[in-house]
């Protein structure tokens, strides 16, 4: 691997992998709240909540969401799930060395960053950098070319 590639790598793995790893933690911890017995789902917002705990029951606390649980799994597969795809989709595209991934990435990345507010800034300078670093990479000599 040529030198400029490695170290465009190493810059790639820079920004993707802390999108990755925020983006791992948000679906598990989306996953432990489904299954969380002690979490009730669909409660109508402008309701009261009625609650009772037994002294036998294995909730202490019982936390009411307003939405369902398919609505909170389908958000966890479309935002943290697609900074995980734009992030692995760069790591894919400077190790094949293919410009048009890494771009693809860094256009998804961009796209992300009007979804996770909280993390803006990080999104949409890995997405800028995935576009920027794309003109680093050589493109590979196809069979039969050349």
């Amino acid at each position: 691997m040529p030198r400029a590639q490695v170290i465009t790598l190493l810059l790639v793995c820079l920004s993707a992998v802390p999108i990755a790893g925020t983006a791992l933690w948000s679906i598990g911890y989306t996953v432990t709240e489904v299954l969380d017995p002690c979490k009730s789902w669909e409660y109508p917002p402008e309701q009261p909540i009625s609650i009772q705990i037994g002294p036998h029951d294995p909730c202490r606390a019982i936390t009411a969401h307003t939405e369902s649980k398919a609505h909170a799994l389908i958000r966890a597969a479309t935002v943290p799930g697609g900074m995980l795809v734009a992030s692995m989709l760069a790591l894919a595209g400077v190790v094949l060395s293919r410009r048009r991934l890494l771009i693809t990435a860094g256009i998804g990345m961009l796209g992300q960053t009007l979804f996770v507010l909280s993390i803006a800034p990080l999104t949409f300078v890995a997405g800028l950098s995935f576009i920027v670093l794309a003109r680093r990479l050589q493109p590979t000599l196809q069979a039969g070319s050349g």
